[in-house]
This record gives structure tokens, C-alpha cells and sequence, in this order.
């Protein structure tokens, strides 16, 4: 609480008596909330697991490889003094963890988390609301996201009707870029736009997304963890921090060849490598707007086809390999139950010698 001092007139001016650790008595009451939460570590991506799904290509083309290959171990009890303290205004942030001070710009912020700070601001915004390269609309992404032109996936939400590169994206960023809390079944917001924005090498700019996400509402709902953990250890060394006192934990889990195994798709056989678009231009009086938008309408169809047909490809081959190995099984568990039957008879015929 503060105190109240008098003056030499009498008159009673009220002083702060917050702790050093926290930038407001405001601040100090936000943290009895979030010091209750979770931390959420997010996930380092294995980017040369990826290789046949020319991940490198697509999260190169954001300058993202660096960033998403941060693996750091978090600590706990520092991530509630971050965000409690934190602040975003005229492009600069603000923060105190163990009672520095942090004031960065936003570029600051973007060279420490190897990112660059440019190009197109998405937070807020969906498929619905954008604006598009000339001759694209919200149709234009929804069949590049699921390689399939059916006006009435527009809408749709759910991940697993997503082709196998942008459910992949999808996961990326639910950890990574957007963390969620909960099921991950779902892509909702801004989520399916960064995805369209990745595949189709439109420049976001991340740092202004992660900062939003940062110092959002979102971080203040019940459910919710506080996310970041690995990238705010990342930026407090980058700051010089002494960490060695503090209390850390390992992050155990990646985002590698495993995610593709648990979304039952083979990594033996290379995918068909996907071609980026070129780039939309746009020609001030031109009516060529017709003809860009059919050329790109003939590469998604081509791209489609070539999916549909892989992916017949792989599901016939998981079936023969599941097939093959529950024929093995069963020959197996044959011949081990006639070696019991016979190792049962030769008991019983020893028995009845020896009565």
C-alpha cells in the first residue's frame, strides 16, 4: 500500500511505495495474478526434418529460420516480472526483471530476436481482412491453405483439412507465433491469414505481431499461460542478464519428424517440392488483373493435383506397410502359441508317466 506524508502547509500528498521489482503499485497487483499462471516455453523447429516440404524455402522468404530455431531453457519465476511490468507505446518497449529496467525500441527488440522489423502489420486482421496482392482475394488463400478450390472452405477452421504443410505452419505458429492454451484442432483469427502471408511470401511484420500478442488482454484471461518463455530468456541474455542465480527448466519438446508421424504421413518419400508464386504486380491503368488471376488459378490446380495424387501415394503405401506388419504379428503369435500348445502337451505327457 502507499503512505501518506504531510507537507509544511498541513496537506497530505500521497507517495508510491511499490516495490523496486515493479515499475507501479499497478504493476505489483498485476503480478499476484499472472505469478499464478504457467509458463509456456514454445518449441524450437527442426527445420532439416522438414526438407521434402520445403519449409526452409517458406520461413526463409520471412527471415524466420533464426528466430524459430531459438532453443533456450526458461525460467519461471522471471517470465511473470517480465509481463507484468511490460508496456508497448510509440514503438518502444518497456519492461523490469530483477529490477533493471529494459527499454528497447521496437527495431532493438527485432535485432535481439534475429527478425527483421518491416512490411506488413497482420495482428488483428483475418482472411476477411486483408489487402490482397491485385487479383487474390480470401478464395485465393483458402485454396492455396487447403489445396482445394471449394468456395465453402472460406470459413472453415479446422487444421486437418489444411494441406500437410500449412497444418505444419499451423503448429509452428500456434507455439511459437500466436500461442494458444488448449486444443490446437482449430485456426481461428489471424492464424490461417499468417499462414496464406508465409506460403505466399508476403513480408509480416513479426516483431509488432509478438509485441501485440505481448501486451494483449489475451495474457490476462484465466485459461491462458504466459507465453514466450524460451524467447524471453533468449532476450535477457542478449541483454546481459545474470541468469546464474535463477531457477531454469529445459524445454523437452521439439517441433520435428515426430509432429509429421503423429499426423500419420510418411517422411520416407519426399513431397513434390512446392514453387513459390510470383509476386503480383500491380500496373497503375492496367486490365491485366484477369489474366494474373487465371495464371494463378491454373498453378494452384496444378499444385492441387499434384497433392492429391501424392498424398493417394502415401496412403496406399501406409496401408501396404500396416498390412505387411499385422500379417508379421500374427505369424509371430501363431508360432509362439503352437510352441506353448506343444510345450503344454509334453508337461502333460510327463505327468501322466509319472502317474
Amino acid at each position: 500500500m502507499s503512505k501518506r506524508t504531510r507537507t509544511e502547509k498541513g496537506k497530505l500528498v500521497q507517495t508510491s511505495s511499490h516495490s523496486p521489482l515493479f515499475v507501479s503499485s499497478k504493476a505489483e497487483n498485476r503480478y499476484i495474478i499472472l505469478s499464478t499462471k504457467s509458463v509456456s516455453s514454445g518449441r524450437c523447429v527442426v527445420i532439416q526434418d522438414f526438407e521434402h516440404l520445403n519449409l526452409a524455402h517458406i520461413l526463409g522468404a520471412n527471415s524466420l529460420e533464426n528466430f524459430l530455431t531459438i532453443r533456450e531453457p526458461v525460467y519461471p519465476s522471471l517470465v511473470p516480472y517480465f509481463y507484468t511490468n511490460l508496456s508497448f507505446e510509440s514503438n518502444r518497449i518497456r519492461s523490469r526483471v530483477l529490477g533493471r529496467d529494459i527499454d528497447l525500441s521496437l527495431q532493438e527488440f527485432a535485432l535481439h530476436l534475429h527478425l527483421p522489423c518491416e512490411e506488413v502489420d497482420i495482428f488483428n486482421l483475418d482472411l476477411h481482412y486483408f489487402q490482397y496482392p491485385d487479383g487474390e482475394s480470401a478464395l485465393t488463400a483458402s485454396t492455396l491453405l487447403h489445396g482445394d478450390d471449394n468456395p465453402g472452405l472460406v470459413r472453415n477452421e479446422k487444421v486437418s483439412r489444411y494441406t500437410l504443410i500449412a497444418q505444419v505452419l499451423a503448429k509452428i505458429i500456434f507455439y511459437n507465433l500466436l500461442p494458444k492454451s488448449g486444443e490446437y484442432s482449430h485456426a481461428r483469427g489471424s492464424v490461417p491469414l499468417f499462414i496464406y502471408c508465409l506460403l505466399r511470401g508476403i513480408r509480416i511484420n513479426v516483431p509488432k505481431f509478438i509485441i501485440s500478442f505481448m501486451t494483449s488482454d489475451n495474457i490476462m484471461v484465466p485459461t491462458r499461460h504466459l507465453p514466450f518463455g524460451m524467447i524471453i530468456t533468449h532476450l535477457l541474455k542478449q541483454l546481459h542478464f545474470d541468469l546464474s542465480f535463477e531457477r531454469a527448466v529445459e524445454p523437452s519438446i521439439d517441433i520435428n519428424s515426430t509432429l509429421l508421424k503423429r499426423m500419420r504421413v510418411g517422411v520416407r518419400h519426399p513431397a513434390p517440392q512446392q514453387q513459390p508464386f510470383p509476386p503480383a504486380v500491380h500496373l497503375p491503368g492496367s486490365s491485366s488483373g484477369s489474366s494474373a488471376s487465371s495464371d494463378l488459378y491454373s498453378v494452384l490446380s496444378s499444385e492441387m493435383r499434384e497433392h492429391r495424387a501424392q498424398l493417394s501415394s502415401e496412403m496406399q503405401e501406409h496401408h501396404t506397410q500396416i498390412s505387411a506388419e499385422i500379417t508379421a504379428q500374427r505369424q509371430q503369435l501363431s508360432e509362439e502359441m503352437s510352441a506353448r500348445y506343444q510345450g503344454l502337451q509334453n508337461d502333460m505327457g510327463y505327468f501322466c508317466d509319472s502317474i
